[in-house]
């Protein structure tokens, strides 16, 4: 049996958690929640509207959209937690006969860890990085339950087994920053649940993780939650995931609820046009197609007197934009929508995938080797490969095995141990400070991290000049000018931007500049590192719009480092399996993921959360 069964005999009676709902009881009613954030200027900018939401005893409810729609908000709001610059316009979220909402903070206290609990999305910045996990588990254990001792400690390491850390005993002398991004997230779960919650909030808890990491978390999380029969709100923008592991799905935009209804309804029989464009955004690996990302952004506040979504939407009318619009039953479940039972029927399918045709090689890898010091194993051990031009070659494979060291040695910024980089036919010298300009410009590496690679004192201007200067020759101001333009239609960003510093940016739009980077200097070949593991569906839609189009237009080779097995799928001609450091398995792309070979390969393939598809719709 589990953690929550196995310490029960070493429990005194008071420190077992009552049940004050019963059993057929909901866990959480959410009614007219509205929220406002207090601007600098001291107004208020109402961010989530009359949000109306029952979590059932038991149940996993996903809520899903883009950045910006004010799920995170809706969901800490409901267990009382809010930053010091929301405000409550109205609503009530009741837990039992406790309304969280009204409660003051020294009440929520003794609510928060006991009956409700929260795991963020990085777990390495949430958990306090000075205290060993014994402590970090200890305090709410203490506090809630009342535990010392002995007992303390083998509930301790029940809790590690119970989420997979290996070594428990170990583990509870180490530190945070000693465990890999998916072990932290293990233990934040083992912390939230430590305490039996009846809710549980999970805000993007596997967000930027790879497949089979984000597989073996997620089951762990869904058999942890239904055994203890906790209630969770799981907050995410991967609609794939939440069909696979939710029991009922929300889907909001603009600070409301747009559509809700059971998980299977929602992506075989979505009613609302947004619903239908996240799905259309969604990259598949079993019915490959061009993903659409969704024109515009959502707006910044609830929107009054029309659809929010309107200004985006492909089947917008007139009335649309001058009213309300309710959430009302249509089509089987509540949608707010005036054209719901208009749209066509079933789930959207993507836009076929064109032809590229390829080239010579123009960039061959020879039994690269790569290590980060003589000391310690290599991390990239004896892998090859060949790339045409015009062709896109994929890297798939966990984190941890060597696929952006491979990039980087390639790249020059980290010499290899031996092997040989040729550029049409000419080796290439290991390090990049040895290359020539012509070189170092006709291979162009674009990180994973904008916030990183971005100078944050340098305006977007300024950033791209750089390149223009260094690679694209004398140019004057006229000539310069028109090309800082033209870079900025490719990458489809306003003018404006030239003038603003990247902190100043979305992410979307900060990824948007790192690529207008790298297409500044004219490259031959792009190397792309993980560009799209941080934004949300949409966001990354469009960006591999853009990617694929300039790509295109320019015939730029380019190898595409991802740990999203779908979005490998929909942009590579050839994949290549990495696995601690080696090649394990390579070939064109639609056989390799229709039949693979290596067993790694398959578990890879079969952690993969995937749509249903159909046809796509028209306009």
């Amino acid at each position: 049996m589990g953690a929550w069964t196995t310490m029960d005999e070493q429990r005194t009676e008071a420190t077992d958690l009552p049940n004050p709902l019963g059993q057929d009881a909901d866990a959480l009613r959410i009614s007219g929640l509205t929220l406002a954030y207090r601007t600098p200027d001291n107004r208020l900018n109402e961010v989530v509207r009359g949000v109306d939401l029952t979590l059932r005893r038991g149940e996993i409810l996903g809520l899903v959209g883009e950045s910006g729609c004010g799920k995170s908000t809706t969901a800490l709001a409901a267990i009382g937690f809010r930053s010091a610059d929301i405000r409550v316009l109205g609503g009530e979220a009741l837990l039992g006969a406790d309304d969280l909402l009204s409660m003051p903070r020294e009440a929520l206290r003794a609510i928060w860890g006991k009956r409700v609990a929260f795991v963020a999305q990085q777990a390495g910045l949430a958990l306090n990085a000075s205290l060993p996990i014994g402590r970090l588990l200890a305090d709410p254990i203490q506090k809630h339950l009342g535990l010392t001792g002995e007992v303390l400690r083998r509930y301790q390491i029940e809790l590690l087994r119970r989420v997979e850390i290996r070594d428990p005993e170990q583990a509870l002398a180490k530190f945070v920053f000693q465990f890999s991004g998916g072990q932290q997230q293990r233990l934040a779960i083992a912390i939230a649940l430590s305490c039996r919650p009846e809710i549980l909030v999970l805000d993007e808890p596997t967000t930027g993780l790879d497949a089979t990491t984000q597989a073996h978390i997620s089951a762990l999380l869904v058999t942890l939650v239904r055994e203890g029969g906790v209630s969770v709100i799981y907050v995410s923008h991967d609609l794939a995931l939440l069909h696979d592991i939710a029991d009922r799905i929300a889907v909001m935009y603009a600070g409301e609820i747009v559509e809700i209804g059971d998980a299977d309804d929602i992506v075989t029989a979505p009613r609302h046009p947004y619903t239908r464009a996240l799905m259309m955004a969604a990259p598949s690996i079993r019915t490959p197609g061009m993903v659409a990302g969704i024109p515009g952004r959502p707006p910044l506040s609830t929107v009054r007197g029309g659809c929010g979504f309107a200004p985006r939407c492909r089947y917008v009318l007139d009335a649309c934009t001058r009213q309300d619009v309710a959430l009302l039953a249509r089509g089987g479940h509540p949608v707010r929508c005036l054209r719901a039972t208009e749209l066509p029927p079933g789930a959207p399918g993507l836009a076929p995938l064109e032809s590229v045709p390829v080239g010579d090689v123009v960039l061959k890898v020879s039994d690269l080797v790569c290590q980060y010091s003589k000391w310690m194993t290599p991390t990239v051990r004896g892998v090859s490969l060949e790339v045409r031009h015009g062709e896109t070659i994929g890297i798939i494979g966990e984190s941890g095995s060597g696929k952006s060291t491979f990039l980087r040695g390639i790249a020059g910024l980290l010499p290899p141990t031996s092997g040989r980089v040729e550029f049409r036919g000419k080796p290439l010298a290991g390090s990049v400070a040895d290359r020539h300009r012509a070189e170092r410009r006709d291979l162009q590496l674009i990180f994973q991290n904008p916030d990183s690679s971005l100078n944050p004192r340098q305006t977007v201007g300024a950033i791209l000049k750089r390149p223009i200067r260094l690679f694209r020759g004398r140019l004057d101001h006229a000539q310069e000018h028109a090309l800082l333009e033209r870079l900025l239609d490719d990458v489809q960003l306003p003018r404006a931007v030239l003038h603003r510093y990247p902190a100043e940016l979305s992410g979307g739009q900060k990824q948007r500049i790192a690529i207008a980077r790298a297409f500044a200097a004219d490259p031959a070949v792009l190397l792309c590192d993980e560009i799209t593991s941080a934004l949300d569906v949409s966001v990354q839609a469009s960006i591999l719009e853009i990617l694929v189009r300039l790509s295109h237009e320019r015939g730029v080779a380019t190898i595409f480092v991802s740990h999203d097995l779908a979005v490998v799928r929909m942009l590579a001609a050839t994949t290549l399996v990495m696995r601690n450091g080696a090649l394990v398995e390579a070939g064109p792309t639609a056989e390799l993921f229709r039949s693979p070979h290596h067993d790694y390969t398959r578990t890879l393939l079969a952690a993969v959360h995937d749509l249903p598809r159909g046809a796509l719709p028209q306009p």
